[in-house]
Formats: C-alpha cells, structure tokens, sequence
C-alpha cells in the first residue's frame, strides 16, 4: 500500500518555527518506519521543512495527519483535498488534539486514533476499523523501531538528531496536556537501546525529546555514563525540571562531562504563589539554585516561563535565551476544562481558531488584565530581552553564537508582530467593550 504521513505546519510564525524545521516530531516516524517494515511504501511530510505535494499524494491508499491543536486547522485542510483528489483513499488523524476532539476530527477522517498509535497502527491500515480507535501505551519501548529518517520527503536532520528516550511525566501542572496524552507512568528505553541507536549515525547535535530527560536519576545517570563510556558524546540537549537539576550537582557536572550544551527548562513563573497554583512543585530557591548549577559547568539555560505581564525579571535572571508564553488552555489539560466551563475563552470560530493555540496568541480573559494589555506587555518582554543593546552586548564580549541566537530572537518577535497587527487590534477592541466586566471581576 502507498501511504502519506503528514505533520502540517502551524499558521502563525513563533518560537517553535525555526526548530521544527530542522526537528520533526517523532510520532510519524515510529509509526512510518513500522509500516515500512510491512513492506509499505511510505513518505512522510514535515511541512515546516516542505509542504505536502497533492500530486504525489493523489494516489495514496492511506493519508495519515497528526495533530496539534495549533495545526489543525492545516490538518483538516490537507484532509480535504485529499478526499476531494482521491475520494476511495482513507484518512487517519491522530495526535494530542484529535486524541481529546475526536468528533471534530471525525469530521474530516475515517478514522481518528486516541492516544498513542504505534501498537494499533499496522492493523488499523492494513484491515480498517471502527471511527475511534483507542490507542494504548507502548509498556516496552524498547520495542518501537530506530526512526527512519530517510522516509521524510525534502527534509533533513543533518543539523540535529531528535531521540526520545522516555514518554509519560510523573508531574501533572495544570496547563499541561502530556500527563493526559502519555499518562503519568514514566517509561524509559533501556539504556543499551539508547546506545545502541546513538551508534548508528553520525551527530553534529542531538536532542532528546523527553518531556522530562532527568525524572529518574538513577537511569539518566546510567545513560550519560554510558555514553561516555562508549565515546558518543555528541554536543546535546533537552528538557528537564529546575528541581531535578537543582537537587544534584554530581548529575548537573555528568551532564556537562557528557557534553550538554544547553538545557530547556521549563520555570513558568518566579512567583511561588502562581507555581502553588500551577501545582508545578518547585520553588524559587530550586530556580536560583539550577541556574547557578548550570552555569557553573558552562551549560546554557532556555528559559521556558509563563507571561505573568511585563516585567524585567526574564531580563535579569541570567538566561541564555527566553521562551515567553502566554498561559494557554491547551486541549486536555485541567486549564482548559476550567477556562471553557468558566465561559472565558475569546475564540469561537472552531476548528479555525485552533491556529491561535500556539502559546503566542491570548485565547482567554486573564485573571488580572484584559486580554489585549496581557498581549502587549508580553511582547514588551520580549522586546526587552533581544532588544538590539542585548544582541550587542554579547557580540562585544566575544559570544558570537549566543549573539546570533538573540539576533533571531529579535527577528521573530517582529515578524510575529507584523503577522499579527490584525489580531492585536481586536484585542485591542475587544477590551474596550463592556463585554470585558464579567472576566475581570
């Protein structure tokens, strides 16, 4: 059988625009390499490297889209005109987004699979199946296949080779979805498994794709170790907790010794009473104390925070780099739940106003402003953050590649302004009505 497999582009540039270029999601790739191995012709699209060609498309028996809640409206669009070119081909959605709106993605698909896909996906091709398919958790992981990249249609990732190592995260913040999507039990790949698909290519940089990279001390530490032991010391880097870091600095000098380049941290917020709130469980003396950590063994910190409005906290903090978002109700977190019984969303027309769930656009009444000003102060932010002095500043000192990652920086806060000039005006009118009192009282 010939089968496409899609990952759609987000509509709006932001944050993510740059990496996901160069670092496809994994999902298809498990799923694609699987079906290869039945003997199935695949490709598979990344469109933030290329976008799908309906040419080549046009005679798939099977097009198979995962979704994010940010990509589905891109989704069901390439469902569409798939069915209008090749009506006796069948459609498969999958992902975060369809696994917690199946009846809308139903709308477009024959099939929509919940959860996660790998241990349904074979036979649901193969043999069809019910409407909704419920997926299961992978227990073994060291069952799933090493990504074929090759199947990716133009793409490449001779910049960066994305390996997950772990799914499911033992923490459940309430703004977050991948506690619902993969569940709390944290399941990691042996380490000989890890070792083993390290030793298969050449990396100029890898990033594992963990939610959580250091959860489990004992196994991160167990793989680091290794890696060193075998010589694959590629220069790296993921996400982790501040608490996980803050808690051992023998783990924090084995990462560095190990080659770890840069961590994403995901902070939120440097106000203990929000983080009580988004029962995120660390403190501010864990933030100090991770920053402090890292930068003593030269890893630099991407700081993942939570726009609270302007301020120059972000500023003064000592980080490498900034990734400020405004709080999103995503699909399938408690958030959300609370957001939509509360009546506090500003989007309706759905599934198109999906596109604005990307962490960049406000989607609902803050608790402390209005919606437009929570706009405007968090790009304040940013403009504060890669200002022109700052990118300057680190070019005059010799930091000439951390120089370059502000200048982007900047140059993405602009282009993201300038895309969305029509966007902040409603906001702006928005906020200006009366329809603003019963969200601020």
């Amino acid at each position: 059988m010939k089968i496409t497999l899609v990952e759609p582009k987000a509509q709006f540039y932001n944050v993510y625009s740059m990496v996901q270029k160069h670092v496809p999601l994994l999902g298809l790739l498990y799923l694609g390499t699987m079906l290869k191995q039945k003997g199935h012709n695949v490709t598979i699209y990344n469109e933030n490297a290329r976008r799908v060609d309906y040419s080549d498309m046009k005679d798939s028996d099977v097009l198979g889209i995962s979704i994010l809640s940010t990509t589905a409206p891109r989704g069901y669009e390439i469902a569409e005109k798939f069915r209008a070119i090749n009506p006796k081909g069948r459609i498969i959605i999958g992902g975060p987004h369809a696994t917690f709106m199946p009846e809308e993605a139903g709308q477009y698909a024959d099939h929509v699979v919940l959860g996660e896909a790998e241990p349904i996906i074979c036979d649901l091709v193969e043999n069809g199946g019910d409407k909704v398919v419920q997926g299961y958790p992978v227990e073994n992981l060291d069952d799933l296949p090493y990504p074929d990249f090759s199947l990716i249609r133009g793409g490449s990732t001779r910049f960066c080779t994305p390996v997950s190592t772990s799914r499911g995260c033992p923490h459940n913040c309430t703004f977050c979805s991948v506690t619902p999507m993969f569940g709390r039990k944290y399941r990691f790949r042996s380490t000989e498994s890890v070792i083993e698909e390290l030793s298969q290519r050449e990396h100029r940089h890898v990033f594992f794709y963990d939610d959580s990279f250091a959860s489990n001390r004992k196994r991160t530490e167990d793989l680091l170790n290794q890696m060193i032991e075998h010589k694959i010391t590629p220069r790296w880097s993921t996400q982790v907790r501040a608490d996980d870091v803050a808690a051992s600095e023998d783990l924090v000098e084995l990462m560095a010794r190990a080659h770890c380049v840069r961590l994403y941290i995901g902070f939120e917020s440097v106000n203990e009473e929000t983080l009580k709130q988004y029962e995120k469980k660390q403190t501010l003396e864990d933030i100090t104390r991770c920053l402090d950590l890292l930068h003593k063994y030269h890893i630099k910190v991407h700081g993942m925070f939570i726009s609270e409005g302007y301020s120059d906290v972000y500023n003064n903090l000592g980080l490498d780099s900034l990734q400020l978002s405004v709080l999103i109700p995503l699909v399938g977190s408690k958030l959300y739940g609370n957001v939509k019984d509360a009546g506090r969303l500003i989007s309706d027309r759905y599934p198109s106003d999906w596109a604005l769930f990307d962490g960049a656009h406000v989607v609902h009444w803050p608790d402390n402003m209005s919606p437009y000003e929570m706009q405007k102060q968090t790009m304040q932010a940013y403009h504060k953050f890669y200002s022109k002095l700052n990118v300057s500043k680190l070019f005059l000192q010799g930091k000439f590649k951390d120089g370059f990652l502000r200048a982007e920086g900047y140059r993405t806060v602009h282009k993201w302004e300038k895309q969305n000039k029509e966007y902040m005006a409603m906001l702006r009118d928005l906020s200006d009505t009366p329809l603003s009192l019963p969200h601020t009282s």
